[in-house]
């Protein structure tokens, strides 16, 4: 009887040992897609590296991304939205460009543990 008690302690101690809790993290990031001297063509750098994204392997994306978490789940990195804003700046020459900025609203998996 005594055995089977201490099994019983020692499994439901090993049990705990391995919990983990799944928690779906969303973040955004501005990542600059390209300059060009027109905003046409900064517009299509924008719109090219947005759909690009959405093609790109998890493995890639976390990369891309520059997700660097512990407990992240990498084949569950995936992009929900993507948006693109077009920003005017001048060069030290006095040159006039355009950037490509694209916002990218991206989910993944992380597991946590429950041992504290």
């Amino acid at each position: 009887m005594n055995k089977l008690l201490i099994t019983l302690v020692m499994l439901d101690i090993s049990t705990g040992a391995n919990a983990f809790t799944r928690d779906m993290n969303h973040e955004s990031r501005n990542i600059v897609a390209g300059v060009s001297d027109s905003r046409e063509g900064a517009m299509r750098k924008g719109q090219d590296f947005a759909t690009n994204l959405k093609s790109e392997s998890p493995s890639r994306l976390k990369r891309t991304l520059g997700i660097y978490e512990y407990g992240m789940k990498t084949n569950t990195i995936k992009v929900d939205d993507s948006r693109i804003k077009i920003d005017e700046f001048s060069t030290a020459s006095g040159q006039v460009k355009y950037r490509a900025v694209v916002n990218v609203d991206y989910s993944y998996d992380k597991y946590l543990s429950d041992n504290r």
